[in-house]
């Protein structure tokens, strides 16, 4: 009988040789089959009223679904009718451009505060509908740059020096407000596909309703340099509108743990009249902006 110090290292032993051959098996490439979905429609749609700049020009993209593992851009949906009304019955006509198809522009819409719009379009023989509210944005009283004070960051943020773009304004008293920002440095914007900054920062007055909201870093993370232009978007939601962004947010930072939210296709509110169980996906929205741009000290 052997001694129970001989059968531990044995077993010691047993379970490094187990180690090691996991750790050094060969390679082997997986080919995985992913079941080709219907062609969707895709919206891409944001009617804009910029404080002190308002312009007529206004642009909606189409394009469709493709394979998971397509390496090229979506294609365009090409040949579509697509109109925007207002709740006062104004229709607005949106023309495909020549060398962009599936994308579709207006010189002629200046959106009006508190209006409702709904887009309407009719692609290979489907109608599609979806509407959103215009609604104030509270404007910006300063823009500035400041070190993060660490008011709600978490301690390794704080810490690192380095100004931030920073906003004060007066959220409007009685009535519910949404709100979402971008920011660009140099021309770039933050948010784009495969970068740290995953999703947009966005809020709701919930807590601050008829507030002075002063030193507001919507993306304190992003310390800025000397020298570089930042151009910060400040932004008004409808409540419909905020919930998908906030459902976006969600989806974007799923991390793959059990704990994280599974990967799902997002439902945006553009129906489809003539096949209600085939709604296009993405969104259409109209929004209020103030913007500022200012050069980092």
């Amino acid at each position: 009988m052997r001694s129970v110090s001989e059968l531990s290292t044995r077993a010691r032993v047993a379970a490094l040789a187990c180690a090691m051959l996991l750790t050094s098996g060969c390679e082997r490439v997986v080919d995985i089959t992913v079941p080709t979905m219907a062609t969707r429609l895709v919206v891409s749609g944001r009617l804009e009223l910029v404080r002190g700049m308002p312009s007529g020009r206004q642009t909606i993209t189409l394009t469709t679904t493709a394979p998971y593992f397509e390496p090229s851009a979506p294609p365009p949906a090409r040949g579509a009718e697509v109109r925007v009304t207002d709740s006062q019955g104004v229709t607005t006509l949106f023309r495909e451009q020549i060398n962009a198809p599936g994308v579709y522009v207006t010189d002629s819409l200046v959106p009006v505060r508190n209006r409702r719009y709904t887009l309407r379009v009719r692609w290979n023989n489907d109608s599609y509908e979806a509407s959103d509210s215009l609604l104030p944005v509270a404007p910006i009283d300063s823009f500035y740059f400041t070190e993060r004070t660490g008011l709600f960051a978490p301690p390794d943020i704080a810490r690192e020096p380095g100004p931030r773009a920073t906003v004060d304004f007066r959220d409007p008293p009685g009535v519910d407000n949404y709100y979402v920002w971008d920011q660009f440095v140099d021309g770039q914007r933050l948010v784009v596909a495969d970068t740290a900054f995953r999703f947009r920062p966005m809020e709701r007055d919930a807590f601050f309703n008829g507030a002075l909201v002063r030193g507001f870093q919507p993306y304190s993370g992003m310390v800025l340099r000397s020298g570089q232009t930042v151009r910060l978007r400040h932004m008004s939601l409808s409540a419909q509108g905020y919930r998908f962004y906030l459902t976006l947010n969600n989806v974007s930072l799923g991390d793959g743990s059990p704990f994280s939210i599974p990967p799902a296709s997002l439902r945006g509110n553009v129906a489809n009249l003539t096949r209600p169980g085939e709604p296009a996906l993405g969104y259409f929205l109209a929004a209020e902006v103030d913007e500022r741009t200012a050069r980092v000290p």
